[in-house]
């Protein structure tokens, strides 16, 4: 059985962590392991984190960094620490307010079969699927991921969803170096992926898989004036990754 470690970058989420939601799926799952990451909260979510990992450090970890340093480079710090803390089969990472559920998780983690290295979410509306977007962020969301797709000549859906999953030796290809962007960071993973494969094979080695489940929730650290931000951090990470 093949051990998988989802890391959850956390700054203040003492009102958004679902704790009961976390222990349960832990309980019934022995081959998942979690690594929180405190990244310089300013309320009381450290304190939640040990709490949780209490008599569950075989499998519960936390990373406390002292500043807070953005989800990005949390993350990163995160998914290097799940590296060398276990011989870890699968490494990825979720958001910490649930808008994808755990239990999408293993249906994600499933589609690592033969050479598959990196497998992710899609927040695709559909019938037969409970995926909840507020219309302005989906539209928001939807020219973004056009642009993204086209900078990537990828077809790729939704590469911002927070439900990313790698198998543990391309690690450090994607992770070793600091991320120049933190708002898009996500589209860094892409280009650092694709920088290191064959894009002729990226369909084989790469799944994106549409969740079955999603929510749009409050609390969103991402304000109305950080989306002018976002076109000039993809342009630059689009000259910076393709010289």
């Amino acid at each position: 059985m093949q051990k998988v470690c989802i890391v959850i970058p956390c700054y203040n989420e003492i009102d958004r962590l679902d704790v009961h939601q976390l222990i349960t799926f832990y309980n019934a799952n022995i081959n998942y392991y979690f690594l929180f990451v405190n990244d310089g909260s300013s309320d009381a979510t450290l304190k939640l984190l040990n709490e949780i990992q209490n008599n569950r450090s075989d499998r519960i970890s936390v990373l406390n960094l002292e500043n807070n340093v953005g989800k990005a480079a949390a993350v990163r710090e995160g998914i290097l620490a799940a590296n060398l803390w276990l011989n870890f089969s699968i490494i990825g990472f979720l958001d910490a307010d649930s808008s994808t559920p755990i239990s999408e998780v293993p249906k994600l983690v499933a589609h690592f079969k033969n050479e598959v290295l990196f497998v992710f979410g899609s927040r695709c509306r559909r019938i037969g699927a409970d995926v909840k977007r507020k219309l302005y962020r989906h539209l928001i969301g939807r020219v973004f991921a056009t642009f993204a797709s086209n900078m990537l000549s990828l077809p790729v859906y939704d590469t911002q969803c927070g439900a990313k999953f790698f198998k543990a030796k391309i690690i450090k290809t994607i992770f070793s170096e600091e991320f120049k962007s933190n708002w898009v960071f996500d589209l860094e993973i892409f280009y650092r992926f694709v920088k290191e494969h064959d894009k002729l094979n990226i369909n084989n080695i790469s799944k994106e898989i549409s969740l079955e489940v999603w929510e749009d929730k409050d609390g969103s650290k991402i304000k109305l004036k950080d989306l002018f931000v976002i076109p000039f951090e993809m342009i630059k990470l689009y000259r910076h990754y393709k010289k």
